[in-house]
């Protein structure tokens, strides 16, 4: 007989993640959060809970403050047992069941609400060092920013990576693809900001339908475009180049660039690629 499977089973960098990017949302966690992520997230804070030595009182404000019950609500096991232990399964499932439940926005809740009841500076220092890195590990697109969450990407720029990824022109996606395969999977930070200029340049040459490297592609564009944007990007291309042209992420990092430089490139690129793309629809129409 043969059982029904009771995981999924997934590996970061995977075959499965590694065989092509469809959409954004496939390798990033925007609007969504999945359950390797919220056990993660509740891990980290079982592990803070052990660590405070009034954690009935800590118990107590989860119940009252973040499920908006009662104290009656708390096993009673729970209360009266001044140490971590079996008394507390309880709670562990309850916090467990509802971060497996809820929507990715109100585990955010959680994670805001359980920073605010934290009582020692440095066992918060702790809980937010330990959800940013689990936020980076999961490729999650947010930050914390003073005990807030909040978005790294917006929307906007969201909806623009998505246009580019689906350049109609494939060597500019694939250029694009693997800019934000080595941003978000890889963590190749020079790689990725290599591959976003070169989706630029990719554009640039379809345009012209010229293999001209990008400085000279943007001199010779067969579409107007402003001259401070193009002297913009030329500037860029400057960054990723040496003084031979061997493309590298030389001037902004190299191997270490870090990945803030990486996700700033992989933003503008993508809206100078689907400016360009209008521009040249424009034109053609």
């Amino acid at each position: 007989m043969i059982r029904k499977r009771t995981h999924d089973i997934y590996v970061k960098g995977g075959f499965s993640e590694r065989k092509g990017i469809k959409h954004f949302s496939d390798i990033v966690q925007v609007n969504s959060l999945n359950e390797r992520t919220r056990n993660k997230i509740y891990s980290a804070t079982i592990e803070l809970i052990e660590k405070d030595k009034k954690r009935g009182e800590f118990i107590e404000y989860i119940y009252t403050e973040i499920f908006s019950l009662t104290k009656n609500d708390i096993p009673i096991k729970s209360l009266e047992f001044g140490i971590f232990s079996d008394y507390y399964a309880d709670v562990e499932n309850e916090i467990l069941l509802n971060l497996r439940n809820c929507e990715y926005y109100e585990v955010f809740d959680f994670i805001e609400g359980i920073i605010r009841g934290i009582r020692l500076e440095n066992q918060k220092k702790w809980y937010i060092e330990e959800i940013e890195k689990i936020f980076k590990e999961e490729n999650v697109n947010y930050k914390i920013i003073g005990d807030l969450i909040t978005d790294i990407i917006n929307e906007n720029q969201i909806d623009s990576i998505e246009e580019t990824i689906n350049n109609p022109y494939k060597v500019v996606s694939e250029h694009y693809s693997k800019a934000i395969e080595q941003l978000y999977s890889v963590k190749d930070y020079a790689n990725s900001i290599k591959e976003s200029i070169s989706a630029v340049e990719a554009m640039c040459q379809v345009i012209n339908g010229s293999k001209e490297e990008l400085n000279k592609a943007l001199k010779n564009l067969k579409i107007t475009i402003h001259p401070a944007l193009e002297q913009a990007y030329i500037k860029l291309y400057a960054y990723t180049c040496d003084e031979n042209g061997s493309r590298h992420a030389n001037g902004i990092g190299e191997k270490n660039a870090t990945f803030e430089e990486a996700k700033y490139m992989l933003i503008s690129c993508s809206a100078f690629v689907n400016y360009l793309k209008g521009n040249m629809r424009n034109k053609n129409e």
